[in-house]
């Protein structure tokens, strides 16, 4: 029996890093007709960033985001550097090691918020949980000891980041052609020992805790994980010289879903040469896609998986063998 058209609305979505909502327009029949997911997306960085003086770039764009400022800070170094005349590549070894250290830093506790915060109400309490149950602070009263190590792990990361930038959220680290400032033996000490906060070490343990937890889970419930949101698409991540996995200056590579290389190690100076960026009237966001193979087969995903997808080992031994 047909129906009136109706629109189902989720507002909020909770547990992104933003605010979302969820809107899905059903048909007479009652069928889903198309489903919308709502970010507020709008920044409009590009165009206010225009006529400052170019070192602030680096400052301006973190703005972005509270949760990965050092990524879009990082990003707009580079480039930065580039207009100074200095190519990435080519900067002190001192400064090079800095800003990774800082990215990485970055790198986790962003995924430790993910992880921690996001996802372990879905993994530990499983997706059809009552609503009071889908939160980290129920993590947190049946699961303490795990909250606690992900408060502590997302901690160490900001901490570091504070070391190095000044700030947890919004710091000064990199400027043309260099680092803001020097990272002292005092406060590398700091994270080396365990007086105050949990150390070094003490993360790389979690860390492995926290694999081989995800690893049993799969093993337990790969039913419906093998096939939630997995979808044939292609990968596009970082490598470095030897194919290794890399996370702040390398080469672009990228896969189709079988495996198959579809962009063999560009620098990202040919960008523009191997990459089209396509618009859509509901979206302020730009679609890229490699211009070879046109913007229906030539889109790629980008993040974690896919940055695991097309290296071909990781640099780090513990990292590489679970790889």
């Amino acid at each position: 029996m047909s129906t009136e058209p109706r629109k189902i609305t989720i507002d909020p979505v909770t547990r992104v890093e933003g605010h979302g909502r969820v809107t899905v327009q059903m048909d007479e029949n009652g069928r889903v007709d198309q489903a919308r997911f709502h970010i507020v997306e709008f920044r409009g960085f590009e165009r206010f960033i225009q006529g400052h003086p170019y070192w602030e770039a680096p400052l301006l764009v973190q703005r972005l985001c509270g949760i990965c400022p050092v990524s879009h800070h990082l990003a707009a170094a580079k480039a930065i550097d580039q207009v100074y005349g200095v190519d990435p590549e080519d900067l002190h070894p001192t400064a090079t090691r800095i800003r990774r250290l800082l990215h990485f830093a970055q790198v986790f506790q962003s995924h430790a918020l993910h992880f921690f915060y996001l996802a372990s109400p879905d993994l530990l309490f499983g997706v059809d949980a009552p609503v009071e149950k889908r939160s980290v602070g129920a993590v947190a009263l049946e699961h303490g000891d795990l909250a606690r190590k992900g408060i502590q792990m997302r901690q160490f990361g900001q901490e570091l980041i504070k070391a190095l930038a000044g700030k947890k959220i919004h710091g000064i680290a990199a400027i043309p052609g260099g680092v803001h400032r020097k990272f002292m033996p005092e406060e590398r000490d700091y994270f080396l020992s365990e007086e105050g906060s949990p150390s070094v070490d003490t993360m790389i343990e979690w860390a492995r805790e926290v694999v081989e937890f995800i690893k049993d889970y799969h093993d337990k419930n790969y039913a419906w994980l093998d096939s939630f949101a997995s979808y044939p698409s292609g990968h596009l991540g970082l490598v470095n010289a030897d194919g290794g996995l890399e996370l702040y200056n390398g080469r672009m590579r990228a896969i189709d879903a079988q495996g198959q290389r579809t962009l063999n190690d560009v620098h990202s100076d040919h960008y523009l040469k191997y990459f089209g960026e396509g618009v859509e009237k509901w979206s302020y966001m730009k679609f890229p896609f490699l211009r070879y193979l046109g913007r229906k087969n030539g889109w790629n995903r980008v993040g974690p998986l896919a940055r695991l997808n097309v290296c071909d080992h990781i640099e780090t031994p513990l990292a590489n063998a679970e790889l």
